[in-house]
């Protein structure tokens, strides 16, 4: 894991400045003779917390390393408060590579040369990060531990952007919940323009103003987060924001028709017979004589908060299923489901 600060400086006052904007324009890049990223266009907004998430190999990281000024792209512009490229500033980031091996905790904070403005300074981003052991050797800090040094080190810098690649895989569901809850406050105090990349989309959910979604080395989607997700019957969304079950239904005006139950349109759609995407929060489990369609349990798993069940309606019809975890389905047990009174995205049959 390294942090890159090399053109930052620390204000002598501590007053934070505003977040640089960060555009991209056509930038491509290959390897190997194989394209990484196509022609990807970006403008984040000075101050915003853009997430990027995307499958393995989807191009994200170089992306980051590109917008940090780690990697230079094959072609296309990258303009950092408004400067172009090679003259614009590097951005601190944090990547899973390389750390500082030596020293303490408490030293390994604040770049090489530059000294803190007050021993507080230290004491708080450690207590941001979590990290509780100032005196600890860094050669001895867990994986987990190494990120959260290296998050701390990139606050130090004071940036008016921040680049994060997976900055907190390695720490524990619990932990990395409360760094993460912690760290998007000091950006949002700071006005810290941040590209997040992560590969939980939970995450990129929770944290982000603006969600890209990379397939293939180029953006599948880009919105808020509500935006992206309801585009989650898209395949190249759907496969990094979790199953989408798709239902028949038939469009009536504003309303859609589902298992005789009478749903409101996310959006404008032609009358007539459709699939209905549907994701496995917004189906439920009914009683027997409610509006629905009945089906049996293919499998069921825990997934600690809610059970996930895979169903087969009675029409031949696959669908996932989130319901409460002391609700255990064994398989081919019989039950009937419902979709929740939510507006729902549709596709014409092809």
């Amino acid at each position: 894991m390294v942090v890159d600060s090399a053109a930052l400086t620390v204000p002598e006052d501590g007053a934070f400045g505003a977040g640089w904007s960060i555009h991209l324009t056509g930038v491509r890049r290959m390897r190997g003779g194989e394209r990484v990223l196509g022609d990807v266009d970006l403008d984040l907004a000075a101050g915003s917390i853009t997430a990027i998430v995307g499958e393995s190999g989807c191009g994200a990281t170089t992306l980051a390393g590109i917008i940090a000024g780690r990697e230079r792209p094959d072609r296309g512009d990258v303009r950092i408060d408004g400067r172009l490229r090679p003259d614009a500033p590097r951005l601190p980031a944090v990547f899973d590579d390389v750390m500082p091996r030596f020293g303490r905790v408490r030293d390994a904070v604040f770049p090489r040369g530059r000294r803190p403005r007050a021993a507080d300074d230290v004491s708080r981003l450690l207590t941001l990060v979590g990290l509780t052991a100032p005196n600890a050797l860094v050669r001895r800090l867990s994986r987990g531990d190494r990120q959260r040094l290296a998050i701390a080190r990139a606050l130090a810098t004071e940036p008016r952007a921040l680049v994060l690649d997976d900055a907190l895989g390695a720490l524990h569901t619990s932990g990395r919940e409360r760094v993460r809850d912690a760290l998007v406050r000091e950006l949002r105090r700071r006005g810290t323009t941040t590209v997040w990349v992560t590969r939980d989309t939970a995450e990129a959910i929770a944290v982000a103003d603006r969600v890209v979604v990379l397939a293939r080395g180029a953006v599948a989607a880009d919105g808020s987060p509500e935006q992206v997700y309801a585009r989650a019957g898209e395949p190249a969304v759907a496969a990094v924001l979790g199953p989408v079950s798709t239902v028949p239904g038939i469009v009536e005006g504003v309303v859609v028709d589902v298992w005789g139950q009478h749903l409101p349109l996310a959006e404008s759609a032609h009358d007539g017979h459709c699939e209905v995407l549907v994701r496995p929060e917004n189906v439920v489990l009914v009683s027997a004589d409610a509006p629905g369609m009945d089906a049996v349990v293919e499998e069921s798993t825990f997934l600690g908060h809610v059970r996930r069940s895979l169903v087969r309606t009675a029409d031949g019809i696959l669908v996932h299923v989130d319901h409460s975890a002391d609700a255990r389905l064994a398989d081919r047990a019989r039950v009937r489901i419902a979709l929740a009174p939510v507006p729902v995205a549709t596709r014409p049959l092809s």
